[in-house]
This record gives C-alpha cells, sequence and structure tokens, in this order.
C-alpha cells in the first residue's frame, strides 16, 4: 500500500498519537499494538508492506500446526 506524502502527513497528524511515531528521512515507523509499521519513501510516494506481511504471517502460522 502507498500513499502520497499529503495523505501520509495528514493520516498520523489527523489519526495517530504522536509518542508512537518515529521519523528518519527515508522511513516513518509507527509502533502499533501488534508490531511496528515501517513506511519507507520511493519515488515521492510512502509505501508500507503490512498488508504482504500480515498475509504471510498467517499463512506461516497455517503450516505450522
Amino acid at each position: 500500500m502507498c500513499l502520497t506524502t499529503e495523505a501520509l502527513v495528514l493520516f498520523l497528524n489527523l489519526l495517530l498519537p504522536f509518542e508512537i511515531v518515529t521519523t528518519a528521512p527515508d522511513r516513518i515507523v509507527i509502533e502499533a499494538d501488534a508490531r511496528a509499521a515501517h513506511w519507507v519513501e520511493t519515488g515521492g510516494r510512502w509505501c508500507t508492506l503490512a498488508p504482504q506481511i500480515d498475509r504471510a504471517e498467517r499463512f506461516a502460522a497455517l503450516h505450522a500446526d
């Protein structure tokens, strides 16, 4: 999933407490309850692989039983 810089800033400012957000020039990390969500700058957009990571973890859990 990717967002424009403006959309990500709006999301961070309106919906999240500042204490759980860490920023660097090329990465923003949100410390969520389940795990940290990393947003990475790629060509003017900010992208996260959270949906793919969630799917991979669910798939691994199915095979662990």
